[in-house]
This record gives C-alpha cells, sequence and structure tokens, in this order.
C-alpha cells in the first residue's frame, strides 16, 4: 500500500513545493543566472538575484542559523513577504507597498532574535504563541534599559510584520488573530521619534579637509593616472587574458590543490603560447647595456607563482618560447613634475602599479561621487559606456542605475534621465574604464582575481570606505610630502565615507567657501550643471539635500543679524526698516527643528527669511518692488537675481558689513583710476560706480561703519 503525496502548503493562493523559486515574483537583475535560482527546499536562499543594484553585500538566508522547531514556517513566512505582491499587508511608515529585499533582509536578525526568546519559554510554534507571550515580549524589548529606541523599534516592527502575513500563510504558522499590542506602531510602543520626521544625519566632511581631499583626487586622477595608464593597460590586459586561459587550473591554484610545481607551469606554458599567437613580447627590464626578462612583471601579468620564476624554475620554458623582449612593458619610469618636483623618483614595477591602481580608482571614485552628487551605491553600480556627450548643449551626460527609484521611475531607460557632470567627473569615468576589464567600472573582489573579472556585482559600500581611508593614508604619506600638497586632515565628525560626499556637496553649493572647487571649478557653475539633469529632479533627493543647506545657512544667517543689531551693528538704504523688521521676526528659526523637505520649503517661503547677503548690498527680498524681476526669464523666481541687481532697487539695504566692503572696493576703484592709460568710457563707469559709493557712505548712519566687537567671533569688522 502506498501512502498518498503530501499536498503541497499553500502561501495565500500559491502552492509550495520543495521545488518552488524562492524569488518567484520579483523583478530580477537583468545579469542573474535563471539557472541557479535557490529553491526552496535549499538549505541556503541566495536574495541577490532580486537586489536593483549590484554594490549590496551578499544576501543570502542560511536557514541552519533558524531553531528546527520553527525553520520550515519561517521558510513559508519568507516565501510570503518575498512572493505575496497583490494587496499585501502594509505597516505604518512603510515606503513602498511590498517590503524590499533589503527591508526583509533587515527584519531577519530581529525574527531570528523573536524565535530565541519562544524558544527559551518552550514555544515550538507560531500557532502555539499567544496573547499574553506576546504581551511579555513586548515587556522584554522595551523594558531593556541597555537597547536603543531604534533597535526596540526593530524589534518590535520584526513581529509586527510577521503578524500582519498570518492570513496568507497556513493555519499552524499563525500568530494570534486578535490586534497586536492595541494596534500601536513599532516606533509608538518603542517611544522612538516618527521614521518619517528623521533628520538627516549624515554630517558634512570639514571645508578644511574636503577642499585638500579633493585637490588630491583630482591630481591622482589627472597627472598620476595618466603617468601610469600606459603600462597600467597592458597590465591589465595580460592579466584578464591569462585568467581566460584555463579557468579550472587558476582554481586549483586558488583552493592549493594538485601540486604548485605543476600547476605554475601548465599556467606559464599557457601564457607563453597565448603571447606567441597574439604577436605579444615579454616583459623585460634594462640592466646595463642588457635586456632580461622581467620575472616579476611576467608573474603578475600572467598569474604566475613569482616564486617558482624566481628560483628559475622555468627558465628553459621562457627561452624555448622565442618570444621577443621588450623592456619597462610593465614598468613606468617617468614621473610628471607637479610644481618643481615629481610625484615619484623610484620606478614603479608591476606590483607598484597594482598597488597604485586601487588608490586611482578610489580617486576617480571621490572626483565622480563628489562632484556629480550621486549615491555612493548609484556611483559603485556606474558601467562602461556611461558618459555620453551632446555638443549642441555642451552638456556632459552620466547614466546608470537610480537607487530609491519609484516604480514609474524604474520602468523608464536610465539614458533618459541622466546626470549632468563636469568634465573633471568625464576624465575620472575614462580612467577608470582604462582600469577595468569587467562591464562595472568598480568590479568587486581583489585586483586580478576572477571575481575581478568576470562578477556581475561591484563593490560593496564597506570596502570602498575602507579604500578612501587607505587612499588618505597613502596620498598623505607619499605624495603630499613629494609635491608640497597640503595634507588631508583628520574629520573633526571621524572617518570620511562616501555618504558624506553627497551632503558635503548640497554644503559647499549653498555656501561656496572661496567659490571654487579645489581651484578649478566654480560652484555656481557646478549647481547650475547638476540641476539640469537627473540630479536636479526632486525623484533624485539630491533638491532636498540643496534646500535643507539653504534653510540652515539662512537661520544662521537671521541669528547672526540679529547679534549684530542687538550689539549696535548700523542699516542704512531704502529697506533698512524692512530689514529690522524681518531680522527681530524671523531670528527664532536658528533654532527651529526641521525634520522634511516640506518643512524645509514652507520655511523658506517665509517672508522673515528673506535677507540674502551680497558682496557690497543686502537684499531684502520682495518680488513686487525687485528691479532684477525679469517677468520674461525669471518665472517663479524666489530670490535676488544677483547678475540683474540695480542700485536704484528699492530692495536695498546697507549693513556695517557691507559699509566696510564697499570701502574695500572703493579703494580697488581709485587704483583703476590711477593708471593714464584706461579708455575714457571705462573712466566714466568707474567714476559713476564710485559717486554711488560715495552717496552710500554719506547716507550711512554717522557717515562710517559703527566699530563695535563681533559677537560671534570678538573681534572687528
Amino acid at each position: 500500500m502506498t501512502s498518498p503525496h503530501p499536498l503541497p502548503d499553500l502561501v495565500g493562493d500559491l502552492p509550495v513545493t520543495p521545488a518552488s523559486l524562492v524569488l518567484h515574483a520579483r523583478e530580477l537583475h537583468p545579469d542573474t543566472d535563471r539557472t541557479s535560482l535557490s529553491r526552496f527546499s535549499d538549505p541556503t536562499w541566495d536574495l541577490f538575484p532580486a537586489l536593483p543594484d549590484r554594490h549590496s553585500p551578499n544576501q543570502a538566508i542560511h536557514w541552519d542559523l533558524y531553531p528546527a522547531p520553527f525553520r520550515h514556517a519561517c521558510k513559508l513566512y519568507i516565501f510570503a513577504l518575498l512572493n505575496v505582491i497583490e494587496h499585501p499587508p502594509r505597516l505604518a511608515y512603510a515606503h513602498t507597498v511590498v517590503p524590499s529585499v533589503k527591508t526583509i533582509w533587515a527584519d531577519l536578525g530581529y525574527l531570528r532574535r523573536f524565535l530565541s526568546w519562544l524558544t527559551e519559554r518552550g514555544v515550538t510554534a507560531f500557532a502555539d504563541v499567544s496573547t499574553a507571550d506576546l504581551d511579555h515580549y513586548l515587556r522584554h524589548v522595551t523594558d531593556d534599559a541597555t537597547t536603543s529606541t531604534t533597535i526596540k523599534r526593530k524589534a518590535l516592527l520584526a513581529v509586527q510584520r510577521l503578524h500582519a502575513y498570518r492570513s496568507f500563510l497556513p493555519p499552524p504558522c499563525r500568530l494570534p488573530a486578535a490586534p497586536l499590542w492595541g494596534g500601536a506602531s513599532a516606533a509608538e510602543l518603542a517611544e522612538h521619534p516618527d521614521p518619517r520626521q528623521a533628520e538627516n544625519r549624515t554630517p558634512r566632511i570639514h571645508p578644511d579637509v574636503m577642499q585638500p581631499l579633493l585637490s588630491a583626487a583630482l591630481l591622482v586622477v589627472d597627472t598620476i593616472a595618466a603617468d601610469l595608464l600606459p603600462a597600467a593597460r597592458r597590465l591589465i590586459q595580460l592579466r584578464a587574458r591569462a585568467l581566460q586561459l584555463d579557468p579550472d587550473n587558476i582554481a586549483r591554484q586558488r583552493n592549493n590543490t594538485g601540486s604548485r610545481w605543476y600547476c605554475a607551469h601548465d599556467q606559464l606554458a599557457l601564457v607563453l603560447k597565448s603571447l606567441a599567437d597574439t604577436g605579444h613580447p615579454l616583459p623585460g627590464l634594462r640592466q646595463g647595456r642588457n635586456v632580461t626578462v622581467d620575472l616579476a612583471g611576467l608573474a603578475v601579468a600572467g598569474h604566475v607563482d613569482g616564486e617558482l620564476l624566481r628560483k628559475g624554475c622555468f627558465a628553459q620554458l621562457i627561452d624555448g618560447s622565442g618570444l621577443p623582449i621588450v623592456p619597462d612593458l610593465l614598468r613606468t619610469n617617468r614621473f610628471t613634475a607637479t610644481g618643481s618636483r615629481p610625484w615619484r623618483h623610484q620606478p614603479a614595477d608591476a606590483s607598484e602599479i597594482v598597488r597604485l591602481i586601487r588608490h586611482i580608482t578610489t580617486a576617480c571614485f571621490l572626483v565622480v561621487a563628489y562632484l556629480s552628487g550621486v549615491r555612493t551605491g548609484e556611483a559603485l553600480n556606474l558601467g562602461r559606456g556611461c558618459v555620453t556627450r551632446d555638443p549642441k548643449l555642451a552638456l556632459i551626460f552620466l547614466s546608470g542605475q537610480q537607487l530609491k527609484a519609484s516604480a514609474d521611475r524604474r520602468e523608464r531607460s536610465p539614458q533618459t534621465i541622466p546626470w549632468v557632470i563636469n568634465e573633471h567627473s568625464a576624465q575620472a569615468i575614462a580612467v577608470l574604464e582604462n582600469l577595468s576589464v569587467s562591464t562595472r567600472l568598480f568590479p568587486p573582489g581583489k585586483w586580478g582575481s576572477p571575481e575581478w573579472l568576470g562578477s556581475s556585482r561591484c563593490r560593496t559600500t564597506g570596502s570602498i570606505n575602507d579604500d578612501i581611508r587607505a587612499f588618505i593614508t597613502w596620498f598623505n604619506t607619499e605624495i603630499a610630502p613629494a609635491v608640497d600638497h597640503p595634507v588631508i586632515g583628520a574629520d573633526e565628525h571621524g572617518t570620511i565615507t562616501g555618504r558624506r560626499l553627497r551632503r558635503t556637496l548640497a554644503w559647499h553649493i549653498v555656501r561656496r567657501p572661496g567659490g571654487t572647487v579645489a581651484g578649478a571649478t566654480q560652484y555656481g557653475h557646478l549647481h547650475t550643471q547638476l540641476v539640469t539633469g537627473y540630479a536636479g529632479n526632486a525623484a533624485s533627493g539630491f533638491l532636498d539635500e540643496i534646500s535643507f543647506e539653504e534653510f540652515l545657512l539662512r537661520a544662521e544667517q537671521l541669528h547672526d543679524d540679529h547679534q549684530r543689531l542687538q550689539h549696535g551693528e548700523h542699516v542704512s538704504g531704502p529697506a533698512a526698516d524692512a530689514y529690522r523688521h524681518r531680522v527681530a521676526a524671523g531670528h527664532h528659526f536658528a533654532g527651529r527643528t526641521i525634520t522634511t523637505p516640506a518643512q524645509v520649503n514652507t520655511a523658506l517661503a517665509n517672508p522673515n527669511l528673506q535677507i540674502h547677503h551680497g558682496v557690497l548690498l543686502t537684499c531684502v527680498w520682495r518680488p513686487e518692488t525687485a528691479a532684477c524681476q525679469d517677468t520674461t526669464t525669471s518665472a517663479g523666481q524666489t530670490g535676488p537675481a544677483w547678475p540683474r541687481c540695480r542700485l536704484t532697487c528699492t530692495n536695498i539695504a546697507y549693513t556695517d558689513r557691507d559699509i566696510t566692503e564697499i570701502r574695500s572696493h572703493i579703494y580697488g576703484l581709485q587704483a583703476d583710476l590711477a593708471d593714464p592709460g584706461l579708455p575714457h568710457p571705462l573712466r566714466q563707469r568707474i567714476q559713476q560706480r564710485l559717486d554711488e559709493h560715495h552717496r552710500v557712505l554719506a547716507e550711512h548712519p554717522a557717515g562710517q561703519p559703527h566699530t563695535h566687537t563681533d559677537p560671534l567671533t570678538g573681534s572687528h569688522p
């Protein structure tokens, strides 16, 4: 007598068998090998194919980590999270209808915590969990004084999600039907601030650190990379070919299986044959008048055991190849001077070039991620051919994977929503395309490894952060002293990471310290470029960064203005009364907590915040009376257009700070007038400007700036 075949479990309307695909309903990345997708019965589920990006670390569920009594039920639950996409339950504050793979992954650790707690209490099935058990777990989590409210919220959220999906699971896998914990959200139960109101706490990189860091990255991209690229390209091409000759032999070397001598002999024989077939010479070294084989370079390029090569074990094999030898094929001997000194004096051999490639790649990342405004993951996911140029528009476009994209934007081609970048970023990407044989510009793994050659993935956020730290140490130790470049100092907020670059760019665009990016590109021009393309789209999130920085700057200035008025600063000009009124009414914004883009935009629209400090005057902006308002070109203008500023405008006020700047400007204009060769029309315009400046000085209280002590710095203006 045969036993009946067991009926499959049902998750919603989906029958689940041991052969069911785990990612049955998920959109998969185009690079996915569909023959290797995980099945329900597998001991490990690989979720990486369902990630839209390639820079995330491997996200695999190892089921042996879960308590055995709950293992099958948890598999069914996670299967439901992944595949129930029609009318799934939605928790409070959820950003998407269906939880993302990253959200599911983030829940797993907290789910295991709940399972361990149940197991310790002798509960071995979800159907056996009582309402009292759930209340005890709530107290267990919330009464822990050593745990932050963030961790408490996430621990409770994992249980709430499990409860929300109960109707999609078989009866033995369901928690009690009663409303969980009175229907309160996890944030309320944990007394955690509303996640939607969370402030962007990513710290900016201090200007005194960012300036030398960007300058260093540009120096490496423009100068050091140019010196090394010829030899580096040959080295990379040879290494890529060597890895493809006999992958099985490479795997044996990697896993230390088989004879070390035979593996090296077979690999070298294949490399020499490949060089002969393609007409390539052997790399060589100059030793006096003789040229010998560069054994170290051949070992690196050919993935051959360098120790055995140096011992001469394969000299007969090399000599018998009959290949010509070209000196310095895989070496760099000449280095460009930066200022009066070259950045390096000793030749760079193949091993050294490999080390320097890592730092060049990091420099390219810093330039691209900072000057383009892209997120760290968006930069790491860039692929070959991502830059295009439009000669008619005179713009350079960067296309790639936009993260945190809504469903409607994901349906569009990345080429239709590109970033607009400057020449520095384009040059950095050109260097990256020379340093990689992969389709990815930031391939994963160690240089020259099989993963580096053929993986569809890219570097992770953690690995690029490690590279940034190594880059700073290398530059400060080896390059800065050699070329008399300022060192990259320690930042007051801690380690420099890729995530901090985007926030820092927004600060620099708004504040524009010194007005330039490493003395090369104006921040105003960079701002115009960025908002032209995808970065200027509200969906990119970059304009939110700009708005936050604009509000912070405006609030700080209002606080400063109020302090100066309190300490006796004079104000003159047609808008002087309006200036004093707005400062008195608006200085309290300096202490307001702003947590959302909507709050920022509302605050920035407040008339009391519309005080804009220029170079020689202050604009108390009022659109109805603004002389710079141009109805034909400035629709939606929300502040002064400084290039169209008119000194007859009734929005102008002059503070003591402005008067100090005007006096300095007068000295410069008077020096220009002293030039006997000055053309008459220009002399007239300068004299007119001097007359206007003198009128302003005469109308300012006491006829001169009030010499008070700066309340912030303790110095005189």
